[in-house]
């Protein structure tokens, strides 16, 4: 093997690593979630299903939501659901554009029942995740800290 046709391989293949480390960041990661009043209110264990990203509520924090169900006013899969192990984020991919960044997210106000469109963006150690209904414009953030 010539040295052009290894250092092609040897890029290749870098190429594909960094593409499947940027894919995996979440991965397995524990985040700490902040209410209005920037108390901790919650852990948030992020996982990676095949470049498909899902979270869900291992740890509750705030004193008050201990025992809590997932909406029981609202109805389908989440009405009474306990909110420890809840899915509340799912479908978040990768942006092709930039690994550290995420989109086409779903989600639930495990108060509310409410479900929304996300999309995140990872900073060291601090996600800022994004949720809306409509457009963006119109949502709110929530700066998580990895644990």
């Amino acid at each position: 093997m010539n040295n052009l046709t290894k250092s092609l391989l040897l890029s290749v293949g870098l190429i594909f690593s960094v593409a499947a480390s940027a894919a995996d960041q979440l991965d397995n990661t524990r985040w700490t979630t902040y209410n209005d009043a920037g108390q901790p209110d919650g852990v948030l264990q992020f996982t990676d299903n095949n470049g498909v990203i899902s979270a869900k509520i291992v740890e509750i924090l705030d004193p008050r939501a201990k025992g809590q169900k997932v909406c029981t006013d609202c109805k389908g899969k989440f009405k009474n659901k306990s909110l420890t192990g809840a899915t509340v984020l799912w479908d978040l991919k990768p942006d092709p554009s930039n690994p550290n960044k995420y989109i086409d997210g779903k989600g639930i106000e495990p108060e509310t029942g409410m479900t929304f469109s996300g999309k995140g963006e990872l900073n060291g150690n601090t996600f800022k995740l994004r949720g809306y209904k409509g457009i963006s414009l119109l949502g709110k953030t929530r700066v998580l800290k990895r644990r």
